[in-house]
């Protein structure tokens, strides 16, 4: 079977691109031909079996919706309805345009059960079939401690991503501020690295120096750099904002989840990371 993979962005430090790269490698494996587009003609769309789309909100997506035949459409967390606040004038202006479309799809993917609420939310009786597929099966993730955790001398956060405004990157910002200044100090020294873009050699040094992974997002597609810390045994912090990780498996004690982050104030999501923050150092 020919399948088409239609994605508006390939770059490395891109989610839903490397989303996209292992449900096509797993396709691949089970013997179809698969090719990669960031916009198609035609004739490319209606000879493909299968067409996939990733993400939203952008006309060449709506192109392959129109002309593929059998679409998979892969959102990508853009039918949140945090996300689809930000600049949420411009959503609305298209909106129509962007729900019809995708109620030509044959099937809808979500990464958790949650993003599939928000895509029935967002299209209502007219919402196509939602398959949920897990992501977390295309890593190694720990199911009970590997080893006993390190004491390490400071305490090394690491942010990794884009910095966004739905990334809450100030939020953590901020508590490691008030926990350095605090006339009650943390019981070891803390260090924060914010690091949009590292790749090869470059990248493993970062994860060599990392203690902790903090994702502080408000809104997640999925959030492949949480599985990537958990693989590398680092311990993680996250949010609500990231619905796949919510499942109650803390990963071997690997992974705080703080729920009541995403839709609390702004001084609520910094006491959150502030407490998760000072349960790690008490625990190296």
């Amino acid at each position: 079977m020919k399948i088409l993979h239609i994605c508006a962005g390939w770059q490395p430090w891109n989610g839903a691109a490397n989303i996209a790269r292992m449900i096509m490698g797993e396709q691949e494996r089970q013997g179809h031909t698969v090719l990669f587009r960031t916009w198609a003609s035609i004739h490319q769309l209606r000879s493909a079996d299968e067409v996939w789309i990733h993400c939203g909100w952008l006309p060449c997506l709506w192109w392959a919706a129109l002309w593929g035949r059998n679409v998979h459409w892969m959102p990508e967390a853009c039918y949140d309805p945090i996300r689809r606040a930000y600049h949420g004038w411009k959503k609305t202006l298209v909106g129509p345009i962007e729900r019809f479309f995708l109620r030509r799809a044959k099937t809808l993917v979500a990464a958790c059960e949650a993003e599939a609420g928000w895509i029935r939310a967002y299209l209502g009786r007219r919402c196509p079939p939602i398959e949920v597929t897990d992501i977390k099966r295309f890593f190694d993730l720990p199911s009970v401690p590997r080893s006993p955790f390190p004491v390490p001398h400071p305490l090394h956060l690491l942010y990794l991503g884009r910095q966004h405004p739905l990334k809450g990157v100030e939020y953590l910002e901020t508590a490691v501020t008030q926990l350095t200044r605090s006339p009650f100090p943390v019981p070891r020294s803390l260090q924060l690295k914010v690091v949009s873009n590292a790749f090869g050699d470059e990248l493993e040094k970062v994860w060599g120096w990392c203690d902790v992974l903090v994702l502080p997002t408000l809104s997640e597609n999925f959030g492949l750099v949480i599985a990537e810390a958990l693989e590398r045994g680092k311990r993680v912090i996250t949010t609500d904002g990231a619905p796949a990780w919510g499942d109650g498996n803390d990963y071997g004690g690997r992974l705080i989840y703080l729920k009541g982050y995403r839709n609390g104030t702004a001084e609520a999501r910094v006491c959150l990371l502030k407490s998760a923050i000072e349960k790690l150092s008490c625990r190296s």
